[in-house]
């Protein structure tokens, strides 16, 4: 298909997904997850870098693939669906033989790629997110990736390897590549925040001082969570797991108080949800000046740019905490193929592209992300979360079923906001039962 046909095709898309659905609130994964989300060598062979006359290892030429791939996965923004129809564009410059059908997916995605897949019908190439890739992984859902990579020359050594490797099987394989990455750093109004806090103890003192302050709401913005709550966890000395990731460790007197310290925020005053914010994720209430300081990803900025251009704010890092040590989690999500994926070479192609270095310096040119490769310049502005990558700690993806703990965390942690009664005792206990059931499973 002509670039111009499928630059049609894109545009199409994206206004047939704007009209259907509602505003979604910030992901918390890297790309919009981003994860994931989230928030961070040797030269890469020629089909990995998007060079139209490279070849494979094994002498596999795309250039010689022609047909069809269906992308699928999650617009959170209308940012990042800008982001992706921009780096989509470039896609048939370098293999015009290729045709794009971006079906974006609505509403719950996990939920319905598990009805795809159950069918038998699941697009060529699509998002996982780190938080229930193992499970994905051991399951069957998704192909293998070693032979498509080995073929297609991709320089997997590119990757940084905490985003690569929680896409790895248990028996070492690879069962996809990361789109991108991002990690979580503090996000503070800078009218109201001269001198950024870098110690939780600074956080408080910090906090305590704005708790007055007609003009907003709350001091801070947090999520009842472990998609930030963990990041508290960590620095103020809690675990969830041992070691060597076999037992719950949420129940250790370290990783009691550190709950207790975060629900405290909340006890305080010093912080509130979303949901009590009257807000639909912590970037609407910076925006909409309610809160002070919140902690986000990379996904801030293009939603800030797009939608509350005048409000000012300033990036540092993750305050450290009791712990002495620096800590952010780091979020990601891969691009792969399905086992039943109907078009496995144009899906490699694609996946060439869009993991590759062309690619992906395209898609994170639009601020929505961090490049999951070394050899990705850093976007612009986003130097501090980059800098979080040195130290950040998986935000999901290190253990099976970790989607069932931050539910059991989160429903836990609500109930103690809304009860007023503040114990870190039943979210404790909540945490490690679900913990002791997906390690046990």
């Amino acid at each position: 298909m002509r670039p111009r046909s499928l630059t049609l095709l894109i545009v199409a898309v994206f206004f047939a997904a704007c009209s259907s659905s509602s505003n979604s609130a910030a992901p918390s994964t890297a790309g919009g997850g981003a994860g994931a989300s989230g928030s961070s060598g040797p030269a890469e062979s020629g089909a990995a870098s998007g060079s139209p006359a490279a070849s494979g290892a094994s002498g596999w030429d795309p250039q010689s693939i022609s047909g069809t791939a269906v992308l699928s996965g999650w617009r959170s923004s209308p940012e990042e669906g800008e982001a992706l129809t921009q780096t989509l564009l470039g896609f048939p410059a370098v293999y015009p033989n290729v045709h794009v059908d971006y079906q974006p997916i609505a509403g719950d995605y996990r939920t319905v790629m598990i009805t795809k897949i159950s069918s038998h019908e699941v697009p060529d190439l699509f998002y996982v997110n780190a938080d229930y890739a193992p499970e994905w992984i051991e399951q069957g859902f998704l192909e293998p990736l070693d032979d498509y990579i080995a073929k297609a020359g991709i320089d997997t050594s590119q990757f940084f390897p905490g985003y690569l490797d929680i896409f790895k099987g248990k028996d070492g394989k690879i069962y996809g590549l990361p789109k991108d990455g991002n990690t979580i750093a503090l996000a503070s109004a800078s009218s109201l925040v001269t001198t950024p806090p870098t110690t939780m103890d600074e956080l408080v003192t910090t906090a305590q001082g704005l708790k007055d302050n007609k003009d907003i709401k709350a001091p801070m913005c947090l999520s009842p969570g472990l998609d930030r709550g963990l990041a508290f966890i960590y620095a103020q000395g809690g675990e969830l797991l041992n070691a060597d990731k076999t037992a719950s460790a949420i129940e250790t007197d370290a990783s009691k108080a550190a709950v207790q310290w975060y629900l405290d925020l909340f006890k305080n005053g010093l912080a509130q949800t979303p949901a009590q914010l009257g807000a639909g994720w912590c970037g609407e209430a910076l925006g909409t000046k309610k809160v002070a300081m919140i902690f986000e990803g990379g996904w801030l900025d293009p939603a800030m740019t797009g939608t509350y251009p005048d409000v000012k704010y300033a990036w540092t890092e993750m305050p450290v905490g009791s712990s002495g040590k620096p800590v952010t989690l780091a979020f990601t999500v891969s691009y792969s193929i399905g086992a039943d994926s109907k078009n496995k070479d144009q899906a490699t192609v694609l996946l060439s592209y869009l993991a590759g270095k062309e690619g992906m310096t395209k898609w994170t040119e639009g601020g929505v992300a961090l490049p999951a490769r070394k050899d990705v310049p850093t976007p612009a502005g986003k130097d501090v979360l980059t800098k979080g990558s040195d130290y950040a700690r998986p935000g999901s993806g290190f253990m099976p079923g970790y989607v069932d703990v931050q539910k059991a965390f989160q429903d836990a942690f609500t109930a103690q906001i809304q009860s007023k009664t503040y114990d870190a005792g039943p979210v404790v206990q909540a945490t490690k039962a679900a913990i002791d059931k997906a390690l046990n499973q």
